[in-house]
């Protein structure tokens, strides 16, 4: 069935006009769209139900509904966002896959992404086990290339080193959280303070007196966002008989209001904090702005793993030391970025791509001699174990391969052994 959600674009670059308008919409997964004109986009799906329960399928349409909205009003300091949902024909599905195909695709078209634009994408599913009802969710993110046609990329970084380029990669793109115990009750109560917080007033002050955004259970808020003051937001309704005016959603601070889901749900503070990440990313912010950025990124993920712990939820924590790893490396802090990316290594030793990223930025301000292009050595061969078809892995081996034939003196190897090395390593498919 489909619904009109909160769902918006607020096309409000830094510094642009607090008059621009911004749209929402629902939109059906055979046919995604995301705003070119916005940094970032947040494209929620509809939690999947595996069961025909009329009562799962309803809290499914409920909790995806909540969770567009507050991550679109956790999402507003950021600057230049978009959020849109994405729903199901009766009978039908969304695939991730298809929809990140779909909007990635190459052209000029509106509703695909522009080059250097970022996407992020939840959605989860619903079981019954041993009586309980359970809910599992998930994230992917990416940006799209440089250059029109060329899709999404993985994000890397890259280190010149002893004259060759070494690179890495994010140890992964896309996370599936532990399963949470549902409490349907505890949903409706919180889906019922949510809009109940989020009232709607004349005037964007809180001592004005206002009234709540409709409350159907399962449904979405139709409405335009025409302006946004600081962190209130001018709605316009999309249909007669609702209510007009201003909006007070979340602030950038660290608090977290009673009624938010993410206090029963803590994966949407980290998929805040992905969005600030990829935030930065994508740039056209000056400094003062990097800095609030980044630590509202911080926050969110510090949010989350407050919640999680370690334990329960180490490719969580590895990924988000990574993330953080990322941010010091961007601002010239490589002492501090190869140590968070140390940590990720640490919480995830089955990965490869983890233990690339931990070995290249240990590199950083590390001449090139016997005893640390061997340690590199070591740790590529080590990372290749796990995944021998790792193109990257096989890249940065081949030109280690190099500077041990063009300085010997570095080089383990005998000549006829490291020519040897180069071609098995050449014939790896």
């Amino acid at each position: 069935m489909a619904r009109l959600l909160f769902a918006a674009c607020l096309l409000l670059a830094l510094g642009a006009s607090p008059s621009a308008r911004a749209g929402m919409m629902a939109r059906d997964c055979s046919d995604p769209f995301v705003f070119r004109g916005a940094a970032v986009n947040a494209l929620v799906l509809p939690w999947r139900v595996e069961s025909g329960s009329p009562r799962l399928l309803a809290t499914g349409r409920q909790l995806s509904s909540l969770a567009l909205l507050q991550l679109l009003m956790g999402m507003l300091p950021l600057g230049s966002i978009g959020a849109v949902d994405l729903v199901a024909s009766p009978g039908a599905t969304c695939d991730v896959d298809e929809v990140l195909g779909r909007v990635s695709r190459g052209g000029a078209l509106g509703g695909t992404l522009a080059p250097g634009q970022a996407v992020v994408v939840l959605w989860g599913r619903f079981f019954e086990q041993d009586g309980e009802l359970f809910v599992q969710t998930y994230l992917r993110f990416a940006r799209q290339g440089a250059t029109t046609g060329s899709g999404l990329q993985p994000e890397t970084l890259s280190l010149g080193w002893g004259g060759e380029t070494l690179q890495a990669a994010l140890p992964m793109q896309a996370l599936a959280f532990a399963p949470r115990r549902l409490r349907v009750d505890e949903l409706a109560r919180i889906d019922a303070a949510s809009r109940a917080a989020l009232r709607v007033r004349p005037q964007p002050d809180a001592a004005a007196p206002g009234v709540a955004l409709p409350s159907a259970p399962g449904e979405g808020l139709p409405y335009w966002i025409t302006a946004q003051r600081g962190d209130w937001l001018q709605l316009q309704p999309m249909r007669p008989g609702l209510p007009a005016g201003w909006v007070r959603a979340r602030s950038g601070d660290d608090s977290v209001p009673e009624w938010s889901l993410s206090r029963w749900l803590p994966e949407l503070d980290y998929a805040l904090g992905v969005a600030g990440w990829l935030r930065l990313q994508v740039g056209s912010v000056g400094d003062a702005e990097r800095a609030r950025i980044a630590q509202f990124t911080d926050a969110a993920l510090a949010r989350y793993e407050a919640a999680v712990p370690g334990d329960e939820a180490p490719a969580a924590w590895g990924l988000a030391a990574a993330l953080r790893g990322q941010l010091a490396w961007a601002r010239g802090d490589r002492a501090a970025a190869a140590a968070l990316f140390a940590q990720a290594r640490a919480r995830l030793p089955a990965s490869a791509a983890a233990a690339n990223l931990a070995a290249v930025s240990a590199l950083s301000d590390t001449p090139a001699d016997a005893a640390s292009a061997q340690r590199l050595g070591r740790a590529l061969l080590g990372a290749l174990a796990m995944a021998p078809q790792d193109a990257q892995l096989r890249a940065n081996l081949a030109a280690l391969y190099r500077l041990y034939a063009d300085k010997p003196g570095l080089s383990p190897f005998e000549p006829a052994e490291l020519a040897q090395r180069q071609q098995v390593l050449s014939g790896v498919r």
